[in-house]
Parts: structure tokens; C-alpha cells; sequence
């Protein structure tokens, strides 16, 4: 027995197991190009849900695919209200999920599909030299680990539970329901993965050891215990995250409520249709119906709801700090395409701050400690996602974007350790950046990266004038109206003030023209964006 018990231990574990190298593989073969695909597919609602129910089913997880969204939401790639559909989509695709372990995972011998597709699998991760041929063959191994999992927890339904009396809570009438609801829930929370408990549940319908009431309200707390993985992800999140988490959680509290009140009028209905259909009903496939049906209810009765839903969501989780991360957040990492994009904005906001308090120097004011605190406190948590992304498997593209934002972080590091030399030399003259007013406001207010070439337009204007002003300068010495000793520090301050001119200019472009190529991944980078824009 005990072995048995073990045996189905290792089978949820090959489950869960191969549900993640499935979702791995698979963001690593659809790459960048699932960010443009997501902005062209998904402008309607029902393409939201389409594509939300077509990924869940490929990537074997709605939970991976809500972390996911976030991530988009973040990015700006998908608006909140198109990405609300793409969540009610990945909740029909669970249910479609369950349909596949009834048809296929317990009518046919699965581990003749399984072994060959680990084996073909693992040939293209070993052997494969185009990361996408790779993600592609981790995707395989994934889908191949799942099936055998789903084999061995079969066996062992078979083997231990048969004999255990589940008929007891269906005999408690509500009660019974609502504590199936919660364990389904908490098994959900547990594994972190609904279709795990989904396939469980449906095993254990086939082999006769839950009644179908009870597996029902299994599967809907299973639902509910999705929303879990979307709350811990935004306990430390951007707004952005946080208003998709809670439109998350209330659909699928309006969707297992809703449910529960008609549980028994739709498993009559069910049941009705498989004697209509089948001359030997069978329990699993009634389940998955089941699953399906309530979700599309849920979508149903959400779809009116959700415009004026998102409007109410918008004005919530407005209070945050200028030290606060506004678009990145644990969720960005899910895709590295989405991560260089989030860390390029984020970046670019460092810039605009610094520029900012370039402008105020210009303007006679001093030096704002508490704003010098929060671009540290950004600066600190850009390094630490930018750290978390670098542990992560990159294709070419996305690494050498990542040595690129590692290399205008510390051009922004630089600018602001010039930022205390600016202060001293207004201090001096207080005309002394007058003719970096102009500019330095147009990069305070800049649109990245629509602006880019307005602001290297008027970077190499502003080196114009300071090269005017240089030569005056030689004038001026050459003349004896001003002393070589006075000449030479002046040079020194121009040198220092055309130092983080073009370190800040430099960082900017660059970030902007990063942020471009996650908009459009066939975009190749600019040489003009990462050269002395002079």
C-alpha cells in the first residue's frame, strides 16, 4: 500500500514537473514575436479569449499564463481590458485541458505516446543549436513527463484509494459540496497548478472512488485556488498587477459561484445529454463537460461586466512613491522579451528623473536629497530583477540586449555621480547651464522612443552652441581677458558638463531604442542610438 501511496506521490510530481518544462520550452520557441502576436490577436474580446484558451492548452497551465499576462499588462503590450479576456480564455482552457486527460490520458496506453515524445524531445534539447528547435524539444519532454505522470496516477487510484467511502460528504448535502469546494481550493493552493488537480480529480471519477457531485465541487475550488498564484505575485507588484489580480479573482469567484447555485440542474442536464449520446455514460467525460460548461458561463455573465469592471479597476492602486517601480515587477521575468522591455522603461525613467534634477540646478535650485534617495532606491531595484534575468537561460538577442542595459545603467550611475559637480558650478555662475534649460526639459518630457530623433536632433544643436561658447573662451584667453588659470578651470567645467550631456544623452537613446525592438523584434538595432550622438 505505502508503496502505492509513494508511487502516486512521484506521479503528481511528474505532473507538475513536466507541466513546467512544457510552459518553459514553449515561451522559449514563440520568443519575442509572442509580444507582437499578442497586440495584433487580442484587440478584440473574443480573440482574447481565444488566444487565452489556445495558450492554457499549450502551455498546460492557466497559472503560468496569468503570470504571464501580468507581465504584458506591465509591458504595456496588452491593455487591462484585453487582457481581462485573455484571463476568462485561460480559465475555458483548463476546462478543455480536462477534456484531454478524459479522452486521452485514461482511455489509451499512455506510455506508448509519452516515452517517444521525451525521446524525440530530448534529442532537439541536446542536440538542436537554434534556441527555438531547443524550446521546442523541452516543450516535448514537458508533454511527454505529464502523460507518464498521468499513467502512474491512474495506477495508483487504482491500487490504494478504490476502498475509501467518499460517498459520505456527498451525503452531507451543501456542506458536503462547500467542503469539497475548499479542499479543491486548497489543493489548487498547494500545488500551484489547477490542471494538476483537475487531472487528479477526473482520475479519480474514472475509478470510481469520488461521486460526481463531489468531483464537481472539486473543480470549483480548484478554480478559485488559481487566483492564489495571482495574489502572491502582486503582494510586492506594480498597479498594473494588482488590478488584473483582483479582476482575476473576481471572475472566478463570480464563475464558482454561480456554479455551486446550479450544480445540480447542470449535472442533470449532463447527465441527460450522455444518455442521449453515449450507450455507457462515463463519469469523466461528464466531469470535463461539467468544467467547461461553468466556465463558459462565467465568460458569459462576465462579458457586459467587464468595460465598466475595468473603469472601477483603473482608479484603484493609485498611491505610489516616485521610488516605486511602476511597470516591473517578478512578473516581467516570465518572458525575457517582456523583461528587457520593463527594464528599458523603467530605466528610461531614471534618466528623465536625473534629467529632472538637472533642470531644477538649471532653474537655481538645489539639490533634492529625497529625490536623490528615490533614484537609488530604483536604481537598486532594477539591478536586482536585472540580476534575476541574467540567471535565466537568454537567446542571442536577449543577451546582448541585457549587456546593453547593464551598459547604460552604469552611464546613468555615472550622471548621477556628476550631479553634486553640477550643483558647484551653479553655484559659481548661476547662468552656467542656461543653455541647457531648453534641452534638458525636452528630456524631462520626452515620449520614448517616438522622440528619440527630436532629442539627437537637439543634443548635437546644444553641442553647437558649447562649441561656440568654447571658442569665445580661446578668444578670451588668446586676448589676456582671462587668465590661463581661470581658462583652464572653465574648460574643466565644460568638460564635466559635456561629460553627463552625453552619457545621459547616450543612456536615453539607447534605452529608447531597446524599448523599440520589443515593440517590433524584426527591427535591428541602430548604430546612431549607442554612438557619440555628436
Amino acid at each position: 500500500m505505502w508503496s502505492d501511496i509513494l508511487m502516486g506521490l512521484g506521479a503528481l510530481g511528474l505532473i507538475l514537473l513536466g507541466m513546467d518544462w512544457l510552459s518553459k520550452g514553449l515561451k522559449t520557441a514563440a520568443g519575442p514575436a509572442l509580444m507582437q502576436f499578442l497586440q495584433r490577436w487580442t484587440s478584440r474580446p473574443w480573440q482574447g479569449v481565444l488566444f487565452g484558451t489556445a495558450a492554457t492548452v499549450a502551455v498546460q497551465s492557466s497559472t503560468v499564463l496569468t503570470v504571464t499576462t501580468i507581465g504584458f499588462v506591465n509591458a504595456g503590450v496588452l491593455s487591462l481590458q484585453n487582457a481581462a479576456f485573455v484571463i476568462y480564455g485561460s480559465n475555458v482552457g483548463t476546462s478543455l485541458t480536462g477534456w484531454f486527460v478524459a479522452l486521452v490520458g485514461l482511455q489509451f496506453k499512455i506510455d506508448a505516446l509519452a516515452l517517444p515524445m521525451i525521446g524525440v524531445g530530448a534529442i532537439l534539447k541536446l542536440f538542436a543549436k537554434k534556441s527555438r528547435a531547443q524550446g521546442i524539444g523541452e516543450a516535448l519532454i514537458g508533454f511527454g513527463i505529464f502523460f507518464l505522470g498521468l499513467a502512474y496516477l491512474k495506477d495508483s487510484f487504482d491500487a490504494v484509494f478504490v476502498d475509501i467511502e467518499f460517498a459520505a460528504l456527498s451525503q452531507l448535502g451543501f456542506w458536503g459540496i462547500l467542503l469539497g469546494v475548499l479542499l479543491g481550493t486548497l489543493l489548487s493552493v498547494v500545488m500551484q497548478a489547477s490542471i494538476a488537480v483537475i487531472a487528479l480529480v477526473i482520475t479519480a471519477v474514472s475509478a470510481g472512488v469520488l461521486p460526481l457531485p463531489l468531483a464537481a465541487a472539486f473543480v470549483i475550488g480548484a478554480n478559485l485556488g488559481t487566483t492564489s498564484t495571482a495574489i502572491i505575485s502582486t503582494l510586492a507588484a506594480t498597479a498594473k498587477a494588482k488590478r488584473l489580480a483582483m479582476l482575476h479573482v473576481i471572475f472566478n469567484i463570480i464563475t464558482g459561484v454561480a456554479a455551486m447555485l446550479i450544480l445540480s440542474p447542470l449535472l442533470w442536464l449532463i447527465g441527460v445529454l450522455q444518455d442521449a449520446l453515449f450507450q455507457d455514460p462515463n463519469p469523466a467525460i461528464s466531469l470535463a463537460l461539467f468544467h467547461t460548461l461553468f466556465n463558459l458561463l462565467g465568460v458569459i455573465l462576465m462579458w457586459p461586466l467587464t468595460g465598466r469592471l475595468v473603469l472601477f479597476l483603473n482608479g484603484r492602486f493609485r498611491s505610489q512613491t516616485i521610488g516605486q517601480l511602476r511597470v516591473l515587477d517578478a512578473s516581467s521575468l516570465s518572458i525575457p522579451a517582456v523583461a528587457i522591455r520593463t527594464l528599458s522603461i523603467e530605466s528610461l525613467r531614471v534618466a528623465q528623473l536625473i534629467s529632472g534634477q538637472a533642470l531644477a540646478l538649471s532653474q537655481g535650485k538645489e539639490l533634492n536629497g529625497e529625490m536623490q534617495e528615490h533614484i537609488r532606491q530604483l536604481q537598486n531595484e532594477i539591478n536586482h530583477y536585472l540580476l534575476q534575468l541574467g540567471k535565466n537561460p537568454l537567446a542571442e538577442r536577449e543577451a546582448k540586449a541585457l549587456n546593453e542595459l547593464v551598459k547604460n545603467l552604469l552611464r546613468l550611475e555615472m550622471t548621477l555621480q556628476l550631479l553634486p559637480e553640477l550643483a558647484a558650478q551653479v553655484q559659481r555662475d548661476p547662468q552656467a547651464f542656461v543653455p541647457e534649460q531648453v534641452f534638458w526639459q525636452q528630456l524631462v518630457a520626452a515620449h520614448w522612443p517616438a522622440d528619440a530623433q527630436a532629442v539627437r536632433s537637439s543634443y548635437r544643436e546644444l553641442m553647437r552652441q558649447r562649441q561656440k561658447l568654447k571658442d569665445q573662451l580661446y578668444l578670451l584667453v588668446l586676448t589676456e581677458r582671462v587668465s590661463n588659470d581661470s581658462g583652464g578651470d572653465q574648460l574643466l567645467r565644460y568638460a564635466e558638463l559635456r561629460r553627463f550631456n552625453q552619457q545621459l544623452t547616450r543612456a536615453m537613446l539607447a534605452l529608447a531604442n531597446l524599448q523599440g525592438q520589443s515593440d517590433n523584434p524584426d527591427t535591428k538595432p541602430s548604430n546612431e542610438d549607442v554612438q557619440d550622438a555628436s
